[in-house]
């Protein structure tokens, strides 16, 4: 190992838990940040931890149902069309990915990272002696049509072929997992080793366990330009004239990672997907269980005792605007599979925001940058940055400490695209 000083872009849950290894291993951390750190996407999500997840974004028949959702204002799915060269680059590879062969490649390493994570949450909470509500109770896919069923019955014959555990359930067998709820559905899928936890919570664990043992973070510092020599970078440069010199640097800017890696000189395809959270103190039912409405996208987390629902996937840009329509087919979706909750029993609370990091393939962008000797990126992780962060910082972590990682594979290269 010839470094000692690093520095992390991003102080989101990618940059935190590469910290934490970092830190555990002896390394000398800052971390930087462009926002105060209250409110990035790793605060209002969803907070499901899905080894079931294992079918990338960029899979069959996604470009159909997209352009079908298209047209549907209140649908949970929208690109905002715009001349934009990115835009037009990250279509033509999320186009070249959706195929078969790209969901079997990309399953085993899915599994393998998300089942890593889980078990270094556990590990997590144990020997820090964290709590952040870290409930392994498994995660129901809720359905409410045939077809619907269908679907995710073929997605839970996929996870088992590759050793993630699923089950079929009936409407019966969900009322007893969910004695409490009236759920308007036919059946569902479980699967058993799915979890789920409080974001914030883990957040704020994270940032105070990392400030006392020597971790410092800057706030409010953008980076807005970097000398470079010899194939590695000397200085960041700051939009308040400070300067900031490391031994290495790992990107994990979440949406923002593509613009600062073309300051690196590197192209990583990217788009910022946004999405909407609700999250209500004293709802009239609570699940004991996370789960999916499957047809319609919206997940829905107990949270100690709030509960929250969250969807949407909006390719807007960084635009952090509420669209309206889009929070209305959310809270619509909830009543239609909750009938017991009406839409006024979801209005008065506060909405959030957040913008996912989206790679055109649906896999995150971890390892070395191989334009820079001294970069490293974990970023990339779309909808799953909960379950991916700590599994992608630990492989970082080995890359720079060990020079290499078992959980490392050229699916999650980060220059993958930059040719």
């Amino acid at each position: 190992m010839e470094s000692n000083r690093v520095i992390i872009i991003g102080a989101g849950i990618a940059g935190l838990f590469t910290a934490y290894y970092l830190n555990r291993r002896g390394l000398e951390v800052t971390i930087l940040d462009k926002d105060t750190g209250k409110d990035n996407c790793s605060y209002g999500n969803a907070g499901m931890i899905v080894p079931s997840h294992i079918i990338p974004l960029s899979s069959p028949g996604i470009i159909s149902k997209g352009l079908k959702w298209m047209l549907e204002p209140e649908s949970p799915f929208y690109i905002r069309p715009r001349l934009s060269l990115d835009l037009l680059k990250w279509g033509w590879e999320f186009k070249k990915a959706s195929t078969d062969e790209h969901v079997k490649q990309a399953g085993p390493v899915l599994r393998d990272l998300l089942m890593a994570s889980r078990e270094l949450l556990i590990d997590f909470e144990s020997e820090e002696n964290s709590s952040f509500g870290y409930e392994k109770r498994g995660l129901l896919m809720f359905c409410n049509t045939e077809k619907g069923l269908k679907k995710e019955v073929e997605a839970a014959e996929i996870a088992q072929q590759l050793g993630v555990p699923a089950e079929v359930l009936t409407a019966d067998q969900v009322k007893e997992m969910e004695p409490d709820l009236n759920l308007n559905i036919i059946g569902a899928t479980y699967y058993p080793k799915d979890a789920h936890l409080h974001p914030g919570s883990l957040m704020d664990s994270l940032k105070e366990l990392l400030v006392s043992r020597g971790v410092t973070f800057h706030w409010n510092t953008e980076i807005e330009k970097m000398d470079q020599s010899g194939g590695k970078i000397r200085t960041l440069h700051s939009s308040d004239g400070k300067e900031w010199k490391a031994d290495t640097y790992i990107l994990c800017a979440g949406a923002w990672s593509a613009g600062i890696a073309k300051k690196f000189g590197t192209q990583m395809l990217m788009q910022a997907g946004k999405g909407y959270s609700i999250t209500i103190e004293e709802p009239v039912k609570r699940p004991l269980n996370c789960g999916i409405f499957a047809e319609r996208k919206v997940t829905m987390t107990p949270m100690f005792g709030s509960l929250r629902f969250a969807g949407t996937m909006e390719i807007v840009g960084t635009d952090t605007r509420i669209n309206r329509a889009k929070m209305n087919g959310l809270k619509k979706s909830v009543c239609e599979y909750l009938p017991e909750f009406s839409m006024n029993d979801l209005e008065g609370h506060p909405v959030w925001t957040g913008l996912r990091p989206c790679s055109p393939d649906g896999m995150p962008y971890v390892g070395t940058v191989s334009s820079l000797k001294n970069v490293y990126a974990s970023t990339g992780h779309a909808m799953m940055g909960m379950s991916l962060a700590p599994s992608c910082g630990k492989i970082v972590a080995d890359l720079i400490t060990e020079g290499k990682s078992d959980l490392n594979h050229s699916l999650i290269n980060p220059n993958r695209f930059a040719g």
